[in-house]
């Protein structure tokens, strides 16, 4: 509470002096280019902007979300999700001519061709509360020098099973290649990919049922529990938050489940020889697509979004972060030529062109399901958590779970 009540003193101190205040977080080695490129909107401008940079793990969505609430939010906010901000961020629509010059209908088409659930927002509230900025994918990177310590060698071609991963971890750990076979973000979203590959999930396809305390996603959750259990997974990252790229990175785990936004900061950082893998499945092929929006609370911070996701500086900082920009008018216009990197996106790429699950749509996109979800996030974490710490079962966390989410929808 004293740390929150710090930054919002921050805040309105820094907002006495500066035009602009905005909220971010770092995914890897991007700090250098978005304070050069908020440097340059001061040039342009003569707007001074001031970066509150906040560590994005158990940190920044809460602190932005009691901002907001508070009546002091940021000016503009680098954001994961659009839901939490439709009753605190300003309407961009009105704005949208005057900052890009296009027409509104032309600059939604070309802003939503990734994301299509920004499109099914606008049609539900008929307000733009943010600009889709960049897009990735949920992926698992492994040390292939680890694998080849244990005798590993993943197939090229094709995914492993569950159980194929399993056995794979089991022989990581026995051969004493690395302390962890795995270290896995603590995130809902992110664990939500291991539910639809076990055929699993939050809502059903339709988004008419949740389906989370079905025999599928319990099944998920038995086996994430067993993988902390047997000290495959390191316990410390889902019950006390401790940071998890930093045991992939310092060779601890050999594999790390997180997602193409890191790829800049492995490029830059990693000092062995990595990859991804195809994610194994159980019963369904699934990748989880996500991203990442700039979201303003007034309308001095929509003149920094708008400049912040125009053709130029959205080509520089996707181009230099190896992310996908989220324009149309760029999709051929940003290349990436460095081979490893693009041996990432193949194998990515291929196993998203192959996944048998479809679109998430009803648990993280869809504005009448997913704001139930996006609502319960810490909620769902919670259970989670509490199956690993050996509270509940992994049946009993869930079925709770699926009440309290139930209640939530008025189901």
């Amino acid at each position: 509470m004293k740390r929150l009540l710090v930054v919002l003193l921050a805040v309105a101190a820094i907002s006495i002096f500066a035009d602009t205040v905005l909220m971010w977080f770092t995914d890897g080695p991007d700090f250098d280019l978005i304070t050069a490129q908020t440097e340059r909107f001061t040039k342009q401008t003569g707007e001074k902007v001031v970066i509150l940079n906040l560590p994005y793990y158990l940190e920044y969505k809460p602190k932005l979300a009691a901002m907001a609430k508070a009546g002091s939010p940021p000016d503009v906010a680098r954001e994961t999700d659009l839901l939490p901000w439709v009753d605190y961020a300003i309407d961009l629509k009105p704005l949208v001519e005057k900052y890009t010059g296009m027409k509104f209908e032309e600059w939604l088409e070309n802003v939503s061709f990734y994301k299509a659930g920004f499109k099914k927002l606008y049609e539900k509230y008929n307000k733009v509360v943010g600009i889709p900025y960049t897009s990735d994918a949920h992926a698992i990177f492994y040390n292939k020098e680890i694998f080849r310590k244990a005798g590993i060698e993943p197939p090229k071609d094709r995914p492993w099973t569950i159980d194929e991963w399993y056995a794979a971890m089991k022989k990581i750990k026995q051969s004493g290649a690395a302390r962890y076979a795995l270290v896995y973000d603590f995130s809902p979203y992110r664990f939500s990919n291991l539910l639809y590959v076990f055929g699993g999930g939050i809502w059903d396809r339709e988004g008419k049922n949740i389906i989370i305390d079905s025999k599928e996603s319990i099944e998920a959750l038995e086996f994430f529990v067993k993988l902390h259990d047997e000290d495959l997974i390191p316990k410390a990252v889902w019950l006390t938050g401790d940071a998890p790229a930093k045991y992939f990175q310092n060779g601890l785990a050999a594999m790390y489940v997180s997602g193409t936004w890191m790829l800049a900061q492995f490029r830059e950082q990693l000092k062995f020889d990595w990859g991804v893998i195809m994610w194994p499945y159980k019963r369904e092929r699934a990748v989880m697509t996500g991203g990442k929006y700039i979201v303003p609370f007034t309308e001095k911070g929509a003149a920094l979004a708008f400049f912040l996701t125009n053709e130029e500086n959205l080509a520089e900082f996707a181009g230099k972060l190896y992310l996908i920009p989220d324009r149309k008018d760029l999709a051929d216009k940003v290349k990436i030529e460095d081979p490893l990197i693009s041996e990432v996106y193949a194998v990515v790429m291929k196993d998203l062109a192959e996944s048998t699950r479809g679109s998430m749509v009803p648990d993280w996109y869809d504005p009448d399901t997913a704001a139930i979800v996006q609502a319960n996030r810490t909620v769902i974490n919670d259970h989670i958590k509490a199956a690993i710490a050996k509270e509940k079962t992994p049946e009993q966390a869930f079925k709770e779970l699926a009440a309290i989410l139930r209640k939530a929808a008025g189901k």
